[in-house]
């Protein structure tokens, strides 16, 4: 008997948590005994080109009808060769085009998965995957926290009743060295407290509030690394630049997955100001290595975070400031926090996560 085939795909190849989570996802369906790949739309970044399970079908971003015409004629060729069991895709662009070119192309098996709050959604994808979820385009449905299925509530019965809630599962970060070490390969200052934030350089992530944090302050004995790229780069630098912080904020750019458990081990505070967030692996990877953790009052973080974290406004710097302050000035403080984060993160097993995604792929309507 042949082992079965499931895909993969991902809207963009670059550093992020939907990524994260098909690569280990499909990596560890191999472990079991599957065939499996993850293929992205199109490659941002080269994050994942050495890996020999992924594939890309576009070099770069479609954005005439001509290149989303090939975009949509090779995935479906692809499919047609591939013939998977079953689909998995990951990203409201994965989810509307890859599920529509799956039905196209007789794939019996498509799981779709919800990684953001519906209204953070362009309109377009939004409505689209409203259509394709409703008619039944998606064979299954998986929300990837409770506060995302909120967001979906108000959707067609026909659209919830194929969804499902499974939270995220992820691997533990490796880490190669000690602390002091660690902070010599990103060339991390020794004397000073390290506040750690990783993620796109995007709007949703809201690192200008960070940066504004530290700038603020007089002196301050803690310093900012942000690991990730993305399109607010520049205007993150020139705010660096402008309120002259460059000794007290680093921006290393896009970290290979590999070292992400590094920079942790690095670090002493991890800080999430997130505007909006469906799990936030970045923050679960923290905890994972015992970093306490900071981030936004909003419903997804107290339901992932629990009683582990400090919970601070969206847009109020100085009250960021101060916590981060606190903390890096009281190391029992940041000891008891970390060791509580570490336990929380112990329920996000990536084993339960894969169980359930096969169960819920391959299920009878």
């Amino acid at each position: 008997m042949s082992k079965q085939f499931i895909l993969n795909i991902v809207t963009q190849m670059e550093a992020g948590g939907a990524q994260k989570a098909a690569t280990q996802f499909c990596e560890r369906l191999i472990q079991r005994g599957f065939r499996s790949e993850v293929w992205f739309l199109y490659k941002k970044r080269p994050t994942y080109i050495n890996r020999s399970y992924v594939r890309w079908i576009c070099e770069e971003k479609p954005r005439t009808i001509r290149e989303f015409l090939v975009l949509f004629i090779r995935l479906y060729w692809w499919l047609r060769q591939a013939k998977p069991d079953g689909l998995i895709t990951y990203t409201h662009y994965a989810n509307v085009i890859g599920q529509f070119v799956a039905y196209l192309a007789g794939i019996p098996h498509r799981l779709s998965t919800q990684r953001n709050p519906c209204w953070s959604y362009p309109i377009i994808a939004r409505w689209l995957d409203l259509v394709l979820g409703t008619v039944g385009c998606y064979t299954s449905n998986i929300f990837v926290s409770q506060s995302v299925a909120r967001s979906f509530q108000s959707y067609p019965t026909a659209y919830n009743k194929r969804s499902v809630v499974v939270t995220n599962g992820l691997v533990k970060p490796n880490v190669s060295c000690n602390k002091s070490e660690a902070r010599r390969k990103f060339g991390l200052p020794m004397d000073r407290v390290i506040v750690v934030n990783s993620g796109r350089l995007a709007y949703q992530k809201n690192q200008q509030l960070l940066i504004e944090a530290i700038c603020g302050t007089d002196n301050p004995n803690w310093y900012l690394v942000i690991a990730g790229d993305g399109e607010l780069r520049p205007f993150l630098e020139q705010i660096i630049r402008d309120r002259n912080c460059t000794d007290r904020v680093k921006l290393l750019g896009e970290l290979p997955p590999e070292q992400i458990g590094d920079l942790l081990i690095a670090s002493d505070i991890f800080a999430f100001p997130s505007r909006f967030e469906a799990f936030g692996f970045a923050a679960v990877e923290a905890m994972m290595i015992g970093l306490p953790i900071i981030v936004t009052d909003m419903d997804v973080n107290h339901e992932i975070v629990g009683d582990s974290g400090i919970f601070l406004p969206i847009d109020d710097p100085k009250t960021w400031q101060e916590a981060i302050q606190l903390l890096a000035s009281n190391e029992n403080l940041r000891q008891t926090l970390g060791n509580a984060a570490a336990i929380q993160a112990q329920q996000y097993d990536l084993d339960l996560m894969v169980d359930n995604y096969i169960k819920y792929l391959f299920r009878t309507p």
